[in-house]
């Protein structure tokens, strides 16, 4: 396996790992900045959470990139070039989803007070 060829399969899996990733960490600093926006701002949660929801959606589009750019190449492959197409495949539909579920978190937040526990 080459390098050019190992970095292109991290291509096809920056969705599938990008996403969740960016929920567990949007989910954590939720809860760990939930005490501290109660005593000064409600932004910070916000800020982290739309910047996480771009990181996910990026890793969306380098999935989709990396389908886009190879999938002729990857069809007639014959070492198995429609597993890697599977999976970006599912790594744009799970980045798409795991945004949607930061954007879910991202309103709770704006709309639910953090004073009230």
């Amino acid at each position: 396996m080459t390098d050019t060829d190992g970095r292109s399969r991290l291509l096809y899996w920056a969705g599938v790992a990008l996403g969740p990733l960016a929920w567990g960490i949007n989910l954590q600093g939720i809860y760990a900045l939930a005490h501290f926006s109660c005593e000064t701002t409600r932004t910070s949660g916000a800020i982290m959470s739309a910047a996480l929801a771009i990181i996910a959606l990026l890793g969306t589009a380098i999935s989709a990139r990396a389908v886009r750019r190879r999938a002729g190449a990857e069809w007639a492959d014959a070492q198995g070039g429609g597993p890697r197409t599977f999976m970006a495949w599912l790594g744009v539909g799970s980045g798409v989803l795991f945004a949607l579920v930061i954007a879910n978190q991202l309103a709770a937040s704006l709309m639910i007070s953090p004073c009230l526990r």
